[in-house]
């Protein structure tokens, strides 16, 4: 069972996870839902460029290949105080942990000292070429026909990417898993314009991912769940206008069993902390 309070963010680079996290802080500094902020973070390097981009109506920028920054959060959750360790690297970090298939110290620490672990994948961008889960699969898009050969799908890619943490963590697979708990956040949810479930849309999505995780993890141990954390893309004068007028605060939700909408994004902290 998790015992710890630390939780790992894991997230390949454009999953959202850092655009994520500006929106969380945000949130606890404005007071806005069931998680509250204790006291000021000593540092918010991790996340700050990301912060002040929204703030001011700009799309955050992945955080730096080499980076590796932690960020700690003082906060309270049902009366309880504790601090909230979010690790923030380079997403190309996680890309190497696959195409190399090794880790060196940090990894390991990460993956041993973290009994909660948070994967953002961006369902929008998974692609199907040579997935052997998709029968009879075949393509005309230019692009995948053109990949290597040797190219694997993004769904391989995250399976293994399980598999190297779990491995750097020492936990094996011939038992189901009880501990890391996983939470599975499908981030940019707007872009999907779906009534599904965030179960659904993994399974319809990434099928071979899907039965990877419920096949290895205790049925409790793990839930997917939806995240839009700006509801839609700044890329216009017009929608950047709205963001700001509005206040950055008021936008993103969470797509919850008991909520398809939930406006309160430290609720995603409360899901991985119940598990």
């Amino acid at each position: 069972m998790a015992t710890n309070n630390e939780i790992l963010i894991i997230g390949p680079p454009s999953s959202g996870k850092t655009t994520f996290l500006a929106q969380l802080y945000g949130r606890l500094m404005d007071k806005k839902g069931k998680l509250q902020l204790a006291s000021a973070p000593d540092n918010i390097d991790g996340i700050k460029n990301a912060y002040d981009r929204l703030a001011v109506g700009e799309e955050t920028e992945p955080t730096a290949s080499t980076d590796n920054l932690e960020v700690k959060i003082p906060v309270i959750y049902e009366g309880q105080d504790f601090v909230l360790h979010c690790k923030d690297y380079g997403g190309e970090q996680v890309r190497d942990l696959v195409a190399l298939m090794e880790y060196d110290k940090t990894w390991i620490v990460r993956a041993k000292t973290n009994d909660r672990w948070i994967l953002f994948i961006r369902p929008s961008e998974i692609e199907h070429r040579f997935d052997l889960s998709k029968k009879g699969h075949a393509t005309k898009d230019p692009k995948e026909m053109n990949a290597p050969i040797s190219s694997t799908s993004d769904q391989s890619q995250f399976i293994e990417l399980v598999q190297v943490l779990l491995h750097a963590r020492g936990t094996g697979m011939k038992n189901p898993i009880d501990t890391p708990r996983l939470l599975i956040a499908l981030t940019c949810w707007d872009e999907l314009s779906t009534d599904s479930t965030p179960e659904e849309i993994l399974r319809q999505k990434m099928p071979l991912f899907a039965h990877f995780i419920a096949a290895n993890w205790l049925a409790g141990g793990f839930k997917i769940i939806g995240v839009s954390a700006q509801e839609f893309p700044l890329k216009t004068d017009e929608a950047r206008d709205k963001y700001l007028d509005e206040m950055p605060q008021n936008f993103g939700y969470l797509v919850l069993d008991d909520n398809p909408k939930e406006k309160d994004l430290t609720r995603l902290i409360e899901e991985v902390l119940s598990l």
